[in-house]
């Protein structure tokens, strides 16, 4: 492991050497490498390929910075792990173009070619060319010290840049994702109310503009304001965000209230129903306990600011069941028979579990199982089970 400070007096060590080389500047020697943060090549690459689109680079070209960064010496030759690539590290790669073009999935030289001026014009790379246009390291005191070839320093002195970058495009990713399961939900009870031909057009557009690769946050949150308008328009007597769940009758395991004179039962039968007294106990007992925002440990961290109305505390539950990775359906299936807050109860006594609950979703359909709906296990997919390590 390099501490910073120790890097930096070796570059300026090694620079001081190499002070007398006059053609110090035309290869790419360790001494005038950029300094950076220690970083290793499969996090750098996870940050590329995520901030690929924003800087312009297509998946093929992203795959030749992949083969450059994999002939670069970062390998323990004790233990073989990949070791971080620091300032001391040759970031100037002399391999010939048919090992790059193996390394590229048997890419042609013509193509490889290609997308090294893609790189080059990206800023990511700079090509030290020798007086006969070889590639071949620079050998002092046997050892490399700089070699000809296609230097990687433009990329590792953005390196930290990256990174950052990449950062916050997967919290956007996570953010944009909650705001698709709002919109779905929308379009379901919007759809629920049998609208005319212009509306379900209207409707309908907001599915294409789902799909699209070019989908940002702000747009979402447009299509999100205008289907509220729509539902609005469609059920004056709910909110624009409000989104009430459409319980299935074949799941719901509450019958529907009888007449007063109709019997359950033929004449000379007594109709006695009898329910497992722990989960008669347990269902009181949830509903006799106080809610409190602040009790929810990990929820509260998410959305501090305790909702004011029963829509936000849902659109919170979706939202959050959604980072969960928690499909809508079975949501809506927990709201109707557990209630909004008994649900979010739920979902942050699984959130606190995260290490010991692999599946969210098997984990929330096995609770309805065991305390709420015993036939709901003939109801689910054979491929989702509950959750535990």
């Amino acid at each position: 492991m390099y501490t910073d400070n120790a890097t930096a007096l070796s570059v300026e060590a090694q620079g001081n050497c190499a002070l007398h080389d006059p053609h110090l500047e035309t290869y790419g020697a360790i001494a005038t490498q950029p300094h950076f943060r220690p970083v290793l090549r499969r996090d750098l690459m996870i940050a590329l390929n995520r901030i690929s689109r924003d800087l312009g680079l297509r998946a093929p070209t992203v795959m030749v910075v992949e083969a450059l960064l994999s002939c670069l010496p970062c390998k323990d030759p004790k233990t073989g792990r990949d070791m971080p690539i620091t300032p001391l590290t040759l970031l100037t790669v002399f391999a010939a173009n048919d090992t790059l073009c193996f390394r590229c999935k048997g890419i042609t030289d013509r193509q490889l070619r290609r997308h090294l001026q893609k790189l080059e014009d990206a800023g990511l790379v700079h090509r030290r060319d020798s007086a006969n246009g070889k590639r071949f390291p620079i050998h002092q005191g046997g050892q490399i010290v700089g070699a000809y070839g296609i230097d990687l320093s433009p990329l590792l002195a953005r390196s930290a840049d990256i990174l950052d970058r990449a950062q916050r495009h997967a919290e956007q990713q996570a953010e944009l994702r909650g705001l698709k399961s709002r919109i779905q939900r929308l379009r379901a009870e919007c759809l629920r109310h049998d609208p005319d031909a212009q509306t379900m057009a209207l409707i309908e557009d907001t599915g294409r503009i789902l799909r699209r690769v070019t989908l940002t946050i702000a747009i979402a949150r447009s299509v999100l304001e205008r289907l509220g308008n729509i539902l609005l328009a469609l059920a004056p007597q709910a909110t624009t965000s409000e989104v009430k769940p459409t319980p299935d009758p074949t799941l719901d395991p509450v019958a529907p209230p009888r007449p007063a004179d109709e019997m359950t039962a033929t004449d000379g039968q007594n109709v006695r129903h009898k329910e497992h007294p722990k989960s008669e106990y347990k269902k009181a007992r949830m509903r006799k306990e106080p809610f409190r925002w602040s009790e929810l440990k990990t929820i509260s961290q998410f959305f501090p600011k305790e909702p004011g109305s029963e829509s936000s505390l849902q659109a919170i539950i979706y939202d959050f069941g959604a980072i969960l990775h928690v499909t809508t359906q079975t949501l809506t299936t927990v709201i109707a028979r557990m209630g909004n807050e008994q649900t979010l109860q739920l979902l942050d006594r699984i959130a606190g579990k995260g290490d010991s609950i692999r599946s969210p979703e098997g984990y929330l359909r096995s609770t309805l199982d065991r305390d709420y709906h015993p036939s709901f296990q003939t109801q689910r997919p054979c491929s989702q089970t509950a959750g535990y390590a």
